[in-house]
């Protein structure tokens, strides 16, 4: 009789994993995902090289997909932003949703009620506006949990389904209704983001805020505290970091980040230029949950966020050619996007963990 011997495996917690390690890994599950879709590809009777080539070709095409790549792909990066800041403080936002929702409520309230003004001085006025009104809703919830201990993830998801509906009441029969059935009327011209290199200047500000958002966690002495709280609310308490301070300000800053990206959306597309039926700005605003994704993938590294962000906008866009140009199954670019999703997920394991083959004693 022949015995096989199955090697028994532990698991072992990684303390210091370095950047290149990161991005093996992180490349290692975009590749299983690719692998795990091509089967997909071949069951429907498609090559997967030509489904591929397709999608990119499309998605980067200046004539084609690039504006709305880089659109989409900027949109989720406001988000992963929103998200990391909290994170670094041992706080999960989810509410990039409400937040988005409740920053488009800001903008378009200044372009509605101030017309006239000169883009100059109107465009900065919305996106203050949509900061500051993202910023109340983050704070909120950073309140709740400083003060109250009230989970922040249950209070974030409430407040998304809220300001969905905040939004539905302007728009569906209220005071921003527009001709058109359950859609805002439409901004005015003065209120449209400027266009830079086929992208939205929200783009380049989006940009800009990672970077900086780089440096103030890695060198100001607020950026520490908020990291040793998030490594260590004991130690932080120990050297006087106060937490519910902290807990307020990042879920403040992470709702202004995301407040923007109402801007960024409505005003930077023209496609839209209005807020679009409820079922639209819904399947938009389940785009910021990307920015959770992301945001674990890259250690809630902001600048690693960039190029992410942007290739997962590239798939976003560049999929629906499966459907328009290869006749493939409807649905089946959703489906990429779910594997692209659970296997990031899965991977996040390696993040933290090796597997070693346990000796025998």
């Amino acid at each position: 009789m022949v015995y096989i011997q199955i090697p028994k495996l532990k698991r072992e917690r990684i303390v210091v994993l370095t950047g290149r390690e990161a991005v093996s890994i992180s490349v290692l599950s975009l590749a299983v995902a690719f692998i795990v879709f091509s089967g997909f590809l071949m069951y429907e009777g498609a090559d997967p090289i030509e489904a591929y080539r397709n999608i990119f070709s499309f998605a980067f095409d200046q004539k084609l997909g690039l504006s709305t790549t880089l659109h989409r792909g900027f949109f989720i990066l406001f988000a992963t932003l929103a998200f990391i800041i909290p994170m670094r403080a041992g706080l999960w936002n989810v509410g990039m949703e409400g937040q988005f929702y409740l920053g488009t409520i800001g903008a378009f309230a200044v372009a509605y009620t101030l017309p006239t003004l000169h883009p100059g001085i109107l465009i900065p006025l919305m996106l203050l506006a949509g900061a500051l009104f993202g910023a109340f809703y983050g704070a909120l919830a950073g309140f709740l949990r400083g003060k109250l201990n009230v989970n922040e993830v249950v209070t974030t998801l409430m407040l998304n389904n809220i300001a969905f509906w905040l939004v539905y009441l302007l728009t569906v029969g209220g005071p921003w209704a527009g001709i058109a059935e359950s859609t805002s009327r439409p901004l005015p011209a003065s209120a449209h983001a400027p266009i830079i290199l086929n992208t939205p200047f929200t783009s380049f500000l989006v940009i800009g805020i990672a970077v900086i958002l780089y440096i103030f966690l890695k060198y100001s002495s607020i950026g520490y505290q908020i990291r040793v709280l998030g490594n260590s609310p004991a130690a932080a308490k120990h050297i006087g970091i106060s937490a519910p301070k902290i807990t307020v300000l990042v879920m403040a800053l992470g709702g202004a980040i995301a407040g923007l990206s109402g801007y960024h959306m409505w005003a930077g597309d023209p496609a839209f230029f209005m807020i679009p039926r409820p079922e639209a700005y819904k399947a938009i605003a389940d785009l910021t949950y990307w920015g959770l994704i992301i945001g674990l993938i890259c250690l809630l590294n902001s600048i690693a966020a960039i190029p992410l962000s942007v290739f997962i906008g590239s798939i976003l866009v560049g999929s629906t050619v499966l459907v328009r140009r290869l006749r493939l199954p409807f649905g089946l670019d959703v489906l990429f996007l779910g594997i692209i999703s659970l296997t990031f997920v899965a991977f996040q394991f390696f993040h933290y963990y090796r597997i070693k083959i346990k000796r025998r004693e």
